[in-house]
């Protein structure tokens, strides 16, 4: 016989795959910024240029950090672009797309061109303490919090 608390982990994890993807979703067009006319905005700017893809992500939080992977397969980690502005982590570069000089293209399924996203953190960060590397397409950012939002133990004295 399972367990009730294993049957509704079961159900459920299809449920978070799709809240995830939905959010995904979500997330590009709210990030595409493309002005207050959509498409048609009179004034072009670098912001009109409409992201082709959004990396994934996952963000985690511990008590003195929170961490960023972002997944850039085949992107340049010298041409990504990382800005903190208050609470928002901005990502911004570009993919190329695959190019087999005198290939013929059968199936292209994978995303390039141009992709911007803005991440809302949880807290205040140290910026000048930010550390960022990549390693076989995956991005990870070092956010160390801000002293003023790290937990701190209050001592008890003995009565």
């Amino acid at each position: 016989m399972s367990r009730p608390g294993h049957w509704r982990r079961e159900f459920s994890a299809p449920l978070n795959a799709l809240q995830g993807e939905l959010n995904r979703l979500f997330t590009h067009y709210r990030n595409l910024n493309l002005g207050p006319l959509g498409p048609f905005s009179a004034e072009p700017t670098d912001e009109a240029v409409p992201a082709a893809w959004v990396p994934a992500i996952d963000l985690v939080e511990t008590p003195d950090e929170t961490t960023l992977w972002i997944d850039l397969p085949g992107v340049d980690p010298a041409k990504v672009e990382l800005s903190v502005t208050g609470r928002v982590l901005t990502i911004r570069g570009e993919k190329p797309p695959v190019e087999v000089a005198g290939g013929r293209g059968h199936a292209m399924e994978r995303l390039f061109g141009p992709f911007h996203r803005e991440v809302p953190l949880p807290n205040e960060v140290e910026v000048d303490a930010i550390q960022a590397e990549a390693h076989h397409g995956t991005l990870k950012v070092r956010l160390p919090k801000a002293e003023s939002v790290r937990p701190k133990a209050i001592p008890i004295k003995p009565s």
